[in-house]
């Protein structure tokens, strides 16, 4: 399940002139989402009664733009880390237990830019093989952000 956090961070920081290059498509399909407030609440709504949906599938589903298997796949992460967003302000992480180790009764989930360190370098000695690059890059932002020059033990 994909967090509904991101809907909201990702509306907040695409660059639509980009994001319609990437995918060629053209601007005509985009004028009534970027210029009618109606439309971009529809749409808005829509994405967040559906959260599972990519972005591409919705503005497919609501024939913002043609269909494309492409963009279908797409990930909204993605989108945002090749328009230049650094991966830790776009990369969440559900944190199913606390501190101590207790599961939490409702699961947490935070954007990578806003995990304590000493989390992040738990997540590193438990997951660091099966992390994506863009997650081993985020969390290695958000670590030497909080102290530059840091190295962390992942064995």
């Amino acid at each position: 399940m994909r967090p509904i956090e991101r809907i909201d961070n990702f509306l907040s920081k695409v660059d639509w002139n980009k994001f319609k290059d990437t995918w060629k498509i053209e601007f005509s399909y985009f004028e009534d989402l970027l210029n009618s407030p109606l439309t971009y609440a529809k749409f808005r709504e829509y994405w967040k009664e559906n959260p599972d949906q990519r972005i591409g599938q919705v503005l497919i589903n609501l024939n913002l733009i043609p269909d494309n298997m492409r963009i279908w796949l797409d990930e909204e992460s993605d989108i945002l880390i090749d328009q230049g967003i650094p991966p830790e302000e776009c990369l969440y992480w559900t944190s199913m237990y606390d501190k101590e180790d207790n599961l939490l009764e409702k699961p947490i989930t935070r954007l990578i830019k806003d995990l304590e360190p000493n989390h992040i370098k738990k997540i590193l000695k438990m997951c660091y093989p099966k992390l994506s690059e863009n997650y081993r890059k985020a969390f290695d932002n958000v670590l030497q952000a909080y102290c530059p020059g840091i190295t962390y033990d992942i064995e």
